[in-house]
């Protein structure tokens, strides 16, 4: 039988191929560049801790929140972790942690209720800082010796005990007023003195008013604690070394006219006020059951139970 021989048309083979080659070459150059932004985000991913600050008390001077940020900032330099803080009352905390929205840190003042159920840890929490309650008077001769019910303004302060402390002070039932009224009832001279915080010895050397001052050892609540609040095992362990790296710069809470414990960080009047032992204090967070039980201990003038509570 006659062989026929198919004619081959080479340059249509070679167009098929290079046709082939260049339909693989698309289709692989971006899954393989996608499989490489992957790899490289996953290598300089940033863990992103959340920090809730809440201000259980006035400061002295400046923002807490504004402080741990600048913190957090310097700390992610070297840990390869963010921390981004947000400011929030303790109503607002409480509200979005019933709604299931949960931070992996919380700063708060001493006597919170409400997170205790979310505090994650082996240690519950940790001070980083403290203020104090003192007598104050812009009578620079004054000896606090004729305090009274009749002569006192108590700064009723914005969330801590001020009531507790005037109660373990014996000037229980001087007019409470708002923070920043108190303080302007005391240098108009409605009052001779003034059971205020380190935050009116702040206001009155803004004023340039000279004062005199005597620190309360009968009673302290004004604590700033932190705890962990995140249950991701390696998000623990960051929230942990952001933790030691705040108590590392204890010394630097005087930019926010505060206290640290065991520091002495002031050479004027402030020193007065630090170093402390007092007679009764509440540094924990606790459940509103108890804040019930001091409150009403409170109403009642009963300072034996409130001490008991307290102690």
């Amino acid at each position: 039988m006659p062989k026929f021989k198919i004619p081959i048309n080479k340059t249509k083979i070679i167009r098929t191929l290079l046709f082939v080659l260049c339909l693989a070459i698309i289709i692989t150059v971006p899954i393989m560049a996608t499989v490489q932004r992957t790899d490289n985000a996953d290598a300089d991913e940033m863990t992103v801790l959340t920090l809730w600050q809440i201000d259980g008390f006035e400061g002295g001077k400046g923002s807490r929140a504004a402080y741990l940020q600048n913190l957090g900032d310097e700390f992610s330099k070297n840990s390869g972790c963010y921390v981004t803080v947000n400011s929030l009352s303790a109503d607002a905390a409480r509200l979005n942690l019933s709604k299931g929205t949960v931070p992996d840190l919380i700063s708060y003042g001493a006597g919170m209720f409400g997170i205790e159920g979310y505090i994650r840890g082996e240690k519950l929490y940790y001070t980083w800082c403290n203020g104090g309650y003192c007598f104050l008077s812009v009578d620079t001769s004054a000896n606090f010796e004729d305090v009274s019910t009749n002569n006192l303004v108590i700064n009723g302060g914005t969330g801590n005990l001020a009531d507790a402390a005037a109660l373990l002070c014996g000037v229980n039932g001087a007019e409470v007023v708002k923070p920043t009224a108190a303080y302007v009832k005391l240098i108009n001279g409605e009052y001779k003195y003034l059971l205020g915080t380190q935050r009116d010895i702040f206001r009155l050397r803004t004023r340039g008013i000279a004062y005199s001052i005597k620190p309360i050892t009968e009673f302290n609540d004004l604590y700033q604690n932190i705890s962990i609040t995140c249950t991701d095992t390696r998000k623990s362990a960051l929230a942990k070394q952001f933790i030691e790296y705040l108590l590392e710069h204890q010394d630097d809470v005087t930019k926010l006219g505060l206290m640290a414990a065991g520091k002495n960080l002031y050479d004027d009047d402030m020193r007065l006020i630090e170093g402390i032992t007092y007679e009764c204090r509440l540094i924990t967070p606790i459940n509103e059951g108890f804040k019930n039980e001091i409150n009403k201990a409170i109403i009642n003038c009963d300072i034996k139970n409130l001490k008991n509570l307290l102690n």
